[in-house]
Formats: structure tokens, C-alpha cells, sequence
């Protein structure tokens, strides 16, 4: 469905009001409008207006819970008819994680043309989709991601923290280190001590790759 497709509802109710118009499929009828806004509502959304096959809430697209969102309104029968970048968004997203457990060496690089590819779409489109639907960056999303990745590891694994840097597929120890450090106040080791985990000096420490997998650094 192409964004030409999407219902059009009328223009904000105020001007300068930041919001967000969620076209909805299998409103046909005054009733529907009643149960709508009461979904909404019990979503925790601030209801602007409803009218037949479209609502307007008070929040941004990156303040709303889409998957929730998605379901609640099946379960009363309607169809949610998102705006194409909203999708989009999520799918970066989703893109992103799956990399970082996968294949983290991809991201590396250029990351913006490897998700480009695997999404066929142009970068500047996908970064302002993602901009748009939740207020951030693809490229900060992508730090912040790999720092939680980098903290689970520290947490549940005897990986020493130069095999998490390489496996994350940061370019240097004192790349992860100096981002952790920015991000926690500490040092990989210090959260690795707080957390009571073991510092991966062991001889039971092993690669969460095969040897000779890994892109060299």
C-alpha cells in the first residue's frame, strides 16, 4: 500500500498541536466512532477526534505503542492502515537487532548500505522513516543497541571484553570501552565486577564465533 492509498482525514484540530492521525479500516458507522476513541483511551492515547476511518491522538508516531496498538483494534474488528514509513521504521529496527545477533560484523562498515540493501530502500528515506516514527537516529538506535548487547554479554558470558569488542564488530577495545564508558559511568570490567560476573581471563572463556570467522580488525 503505497501512503496515496491511506484515508484522508481532516487537518489537526490546532495549530502547532503535535500528533499523530492513525487511518483505521472498519469504522462504518456512528457506534464505531464510540469504540474507537474507548480503545484509544484504554491505550493510555490522548484522543483528539474521531471520526469515520480515522483518529487523531495527541501523541507522535515514536510515542505510540504500534504493536499494542495493532492488536487492540483487531480485537475490536478494525484494521490499523499504518503509513507505510511507520513499517518501515520497525523494520530498520528489527533489521538491526537480528544483524547484532547474527551477523554483528555487517554493521561494521557502512552500515547504512548494508541495511539499505536488505531493505531496498534508498538510506535518507529509511533514516527520516526512522527520525519520524521515533524521534531518534538509526545511527544512535545502532549504539544503543550494541551497548545493551555489550552488557548482556558482559553479564552472562566469560567473553573477555576485547571478544565482545570484536564480536560487536567495534573497530577497537577502546571504541566499545570509550561508548560503554560514556553511556554507564563505567568501564566493560567495572560493570562486568558490579555484576558479579566473571572477568573472561578463564581458560573456560570461548569465542561465540568458530575460529577463524571473524573479521579481522
Amino acid at each position: 500500500m503505497s501512503e496515496h492509498d491511506l484515508p484522508a482525514p481532516p487537518p489537526p484540530s490546532g495549530p502547532g498541536i503535535p500528533n499523530t492521525v492513525l487511518c483505521i479500516k472498519h469504522m462504518v458507522c456512528v457506534r464505531a466512532v464510540r469504540v474507537v476513541r474507548q480503545e484509544l483511551a484504554g491505550l493510555g492515547l490522548t484522543v483528539v477526534e474521531v471520526g469515520l476511518g480515522w483518529a487523531t491522538v495527541a501523541q507522535m508516531p515514536h510515542q505510540v505503542d504500534w504493536p499494542r496498538l495493532r492488536e487492540t483494534l483487531h480485537a475490536a474488528r478494525f484494521a490499523l492502515l499504518e503509513d507505510p514509513r511507520y513499517r518501515l521504521a520497525e523494520q530498520a529496527g528489527e533489521l538491526v537487532d537480528h544483524l547484532l545477533r547474527t551477523q554483528p560484523q555487517t554493521l561494521r562498515h557502512a552500515f547504512s548500505v548494508t541495511l539499505s540493501k536488505l531493505l531496498g530502500v534508498g538510506y535518507p528515506q529509511l533514516s527520516a522513516a526512522f527520525s519520524l516514527a521515533t524521534g531518534g537516529t538509526l545511527e544512535h538506535y545502532l549504539v544503543s543497541r550494541r551497548l545493551a548487547l555489550a552488557r548482556e554479554l558482559l553479564e552472562t558470558t566469560p567473553l573477555t571484553v576485547n571478544a565482545i569488542a570484536r564480536h560487536l564488530g567495534y573497530s577497537s577495545l577502546a571504541h566499545l570501552s570509550g561508548q560503554f564508558r560514556q553511556a554507564t559511568g563505567c568501564s566493560p570490567s567495572q560493570y562486568r565486577q558490579r555484576c558479579g560476573a566473571s572477568d573472561g581471563h578463564g581458560a573456560g572463556a570461548e569465542p561465540l564465533t568458530k575460529p577463524g570467522s571473524q573479521t579481522a580488525i
